[in-house]
């Protein structure tokens, strides 16, 4: 029987498989990585490990088994059984075991079981057909110093500029005071903050900023700020009356709304699809008394999780089954070995 592409196929679809009295395959997210030594970048995957205390009967893959080869409980679990048994005699022999698209056993110098997985088979099916790519240094490029100083003043404070070039200057700072008399410019809280009065005044801003060596610094004129404002409770663009209300409509970006506060989440992770009956062994009022709980179990070698919150309690389960007359076995065990309160829900 090829336990092994059981196994396999599992893996896809859960984050545990567990072999009956053998061990049970985990696997863990692992984000995109980049491997500076090969130069490549490989894709999110499911790390594969293998845990040989994880040996309590889930049911998981004799139901596999019963559905693909179509068995009866009883006999399925034979076969597995059967097939363990091959397992155990190949590691006994041989001191190695290789599973197809999973990984190899083996026992190392102090006769201690180890696992390698398949390093060729990622087990994230939204990674599916991803491979690794080859990752391409990208060249330095050279950034020029930034200027301190305008062009024109760091070039006349070094140089005396006369004659006709300080008539063009002149001729320039004229124009563009002309120029500048009919700008508006409105500020971000709203009011008008910049605004010219005449040919012979001068920008002012919040900001530092440059004037040519010579120029006065002329005051600006009354503005009028009742003009237009923004809108408190606005975000993002907006078509608003900037220029006046006889004028078009101005488009203006007014910014992304303020983050909301997310309340903290208390959600349980949901049970795999087919395991409808679960052994409670206790309620939690506090979710981390429930993970700790888990993580005891786990430690014991049950499969065990959080099922739900009901009633404002944190139900964990021993395991999940797909099968009643497995839940009922597993239940007898749990109650003559670890809790006798424990008790089989249905969902």
């Amino acid at each position: 029987m090829a336990l092994d592409r059981y196994i396999h196929d599992l893996l896809f679809e859960h984050d545990c498989v567990i072999v009956p009295g053998f061990g049970g395959f985990l696997t863990h997210y692992r984000p995109a990585r980049l491997d500076v030594q090969r130069r490549l970048i490989h894709p999110p995957s499911k790390d594969l490990s293998f845990n040989r205390k994880l040996v309590r009967q889930d049911g998981l893959l004799v139901d596999r088994v019963v559905r693909c080869e179509g068995l009866e409980f009883h006999a399925a679990k034979q076969r597995v059984d059967a097939e363990l048994e091959r397992w155990q005699q190949e590691l006994r022999n041989n001191d190695r075991l290789e599973l197809a698209r999973v990984g190899t056993l083996f026992h190392d110098a102090e006769h201690n079981l180890q696992f390698e997985p398949d390093r060729r088979v990622n087990f994230l099916k939204d990674a599916y057909g991803l491979k690794p790519v080859e990752a391409v240094a990208v060249q330095g490029v050279a950034v020029p110093p930034l200027v301190q100083r305008p062009v024109v003043e760091a070039y006349m404070a070094g140089h005396e500029r006369k004659g006709t070039m300080g008539y063009l200057l002149a001729a320039a700072v004229a124009a563009i005071a002309f120029t500048a008399a009919t700008w508006y410019v409105v500020a971000p809280s709203g009011t008008i903050g910049l605004a010219f009065t005449g040919p012979e005044a001068w920008w002012r801003m919040d900001q530092p900023h440059y004037r040519l060596p010579g120029a006065p610094e002329l005051a600006l004129g009354p503005v009028e700020a009742s003009i237009w404002t923004v809108p408190s409770d606005s975000y993002g663009i907006q078509a608003l009356p900037i220029a006046g209300p006889n004028e078009p409509l101005v488009a203006v970006n007014l910014g992304q709304s303020p983050p909301r506060a997310v309340p903290e989440s208390t959600a349980v992770a949901t049970p795999a699809v087919g395991l409808r009956f679960h052994i409670i062994g206790g309620c939690f009022l506090e979710k981390e008394n429930a993970d700790r709980f888990v993580s005891e179990l786990q430690a014991k070698g049950f499969a065990a999780s959080v099922i739900d919150r009901k009633g404002g309690l944190f139900r964990v389960a021993y395991g999940s089954y797909p099968q009643r007359q497995i839940a009922l076995e597993a239940l007898n065990a749990v109650r003559k070995e670890e809790a006798p309160q424990a008790w089989l829900l249905v969902k």
